[in-house]
């Protein structure tokens, strides 16, 4: 296996890594959080959304016939918090050759990839920000950037200002969102799973912890819907998550972060919320359609973890325990816990309780 490249920080002005948001988009985030950034870089992100938009709008011109013919199967979910191992899970699903999923090159530029085919640079792996997974154009990717490529509103907003961490679950489930916006955010989101789906046969398997908010509302829209839910242990997984939304505002952040105490409790009260409203969501879910693994399984055995999902869903033949090994071995080693000072998991352990009690932890 070729190895990854490291992702390095590129500051400056004209360098510095933005998100390739529609000038919509940047108009919305510009008017919602005020920030006072230099007039170039401001100029640079309107110019690029523009650009966008445009290649937007022939995209729709071009395909519209085609994606408006296409009928979408029902998807399978992965859902769970961040730094549970859900791109584990996602990565050794997306072996099945009958599921589909969106990848990185679509999701980050769901304007334009139905124009521009496949990307040259298929095989070239870099390690994400989080420092954990490598990453190519053609790896299976998160179809939440598309939505806020796409200038949804959308918690990944957080990554860019992170002040909209105070206010992810609004930012989430479109149940809270104005019906313009709310309709906005099933337009698109169809719209783009028409395009990874166009011409390609296979279920779509989708994986993001955005998810895991909006239940609801995905089986509004898919009501044939499978999900699998993976848990981890709650101390290293809070750990572990703010050391993710650190990461990337030394990346991508243009506005004031949070410091650490604000952005631990923070994190503390968005994944207990999301775990209530995922408890309510999931209530009258057909039971063969909704399972939960542990991180702890799936990394000490692999191939019968994925076989349970695939038996549970009902999802037909699960990849060979030679090919989930393979990909396995080739890839990076994954990462021990991090290590919880003993305060400090004392405290999480009162203020979340609840999920590790539920869970067993």
């Amino acid at each position: 296996m070729r190895r990854p490249l490291q992702m390095s920080e590129r500051p400056g002005v004209w360098t510095r890594p933005l998100f390739n948001i529609n000038l919509a988009g940047w108009r919305r985030l510009f008017a919602r959080y005020q920030a006072r950034l230099d007039r170039r870089l401001r100029v640079r992100a309107l110019t690029t959304g523009g650009l966008f938009s445009a290649l937007q709008a022939m995209q729709e011109r071009l395909f519209a016939a085609q994606l408006n013919a296409l009928a979408l199967q029902d998807p399978v979910f992965i859902v769970g918090h961040w730094r549970s191992g859900t791109t584990l899970l996602h990565e050794l699903m997306a072996l099945d050759e009958g599921l589909l999923s969106p990848t990185t090159r679509q999701c980050f530029n769901p304007h334009s990839f139905l124009l521009s085919g496949k990307s040259a640079d298929a095989g070239t792996a870099v390690v994400r920000p989080s420092g954990d997974r490598a990453v190519s154009s053609d790896s299976p990717q998160e179809e939440e950037f598309a939505l806020l490529c796409l200038g949804c509103p959308s918690p990944y907003e957080a990554f860019i200002f992170p002040g909209a961490m105070r206010n992810i679950g609004a930012l989430t489930d479109p149940q809270e969102f104005s019906e313009d916006c709310r309709r906005q955010w099933e337009q698109s989101l169809i719209r783009f799973l028409k395009g990874v789906s166009l011409g390609k046969a296979g279920r779509l398997l989708l994986k993001s912890p955005t998810n895991t908010f909006r239940i609801a509302a995905l089986r509004r829209l898919f009501p044939g819907a499978a999900v699998v839910q993976i848990v981890r242990n709650p101390a290293p997984v809070i750990v572990s998550t703010m050391d993710l939304w650190n990461r990337m505002w030394e990346r991508y952040a243009l506005g004031p972060r949070l410091d650490n105490v604000e952005l631990r409790e923070t994190v503390i009260d968005s994944w207990v919320a999301m775990e209530r409203k995922l408890r309510d969501q999931m209530q009258d879910w057909r039971g063969e359609a909704f399972t939960t693994i542990k991180y702890e399984e799936l990394t000490a055995q692999p191939y019968r973890t994925i076989e349970r999902i695939y038996s549970e869903l009902r999802l037909g033949t699960c990849p060979s325990a030679e090919r989930v090994s393979r990909f396995l071995a080739d890839s990076p080693q994954l990462r021990p816990s991090p290590a919880v000072d003993p305060e400090l998991e004392a405290v999480l352990r009162k203020r979340c309780a609840e999920i590790f009690d539920r869970y067993g932890y």
